[in-house]
């Protein structure tokens, strides 16, 4: 609302709603960084759920590709990845995954992966971060690896 004075000529706003103006601003930029920060959060917690899926898939296709039988899983210092002997070839292309102490799983499984594609020891993990969000790696049978969404636990 532009005011004028009756003497001088001048126009502007009043203190109050400028103050009504930063205000409305503050509550906005406050709300946005607040959303932005738990979505940050959610893909950090879904990019490191992607990780360990791509891991075990990468592991059905070495199985695949020497046509051996692979065992992967969590080594003693905390790593994910080929923990069978015998085939060091995929052993030494697959590499290991070291699963971030920000983030709890559901299991630590050791998956047997035949020279079929097909995979056998755990039908799932659940990642879990410090704030309760959770986001399910489901393991098919049939080799398949899905991420599903992240999700804020109900406890």
């Amino acid at each position: 609302m532009i005011r004028s004075s009756q003497g001088s000529g001048e126009t502007g706003r009043s203190v109050l709603e400028l103050a009504m103006v930063v205000m409305i601003a503050g509550i906005i930029t406050a709300t946005s960084v607040t959303l932005f920060t738990n979505g940050k959060a959610r893909y950090s917690l879904s990019r490191k759920a992607q990780a360990l899926g791509w891991q075990i898939e990468r592991a059905r296709s070495l199985a695949v590709k020497y046509n051996q039988t692979l065992t992967v899983g969590f080594r003693q210092d905390g790593t994910f990845g080929v923990t069978s002997t015998g085939c060091d070839t995929a052993k030494a292309e697959l590499g290991s995954l070291t699963i971030p102490s920000d983030v709890t799983l559901s299991a630590q499984p050791t998956l047997t992966i035949k020279g079929n594609g097909t995979i056998s020891g755990s039908s799932g993990i659940t990642l879990t971060d410090y704030k309760g969000r959770q986001v399910v790696v489901s393991i098919v049978n049939s080799g398949k690896v899905i991420v599903g969404d992240v999700t804020q636990s109900t406890s």
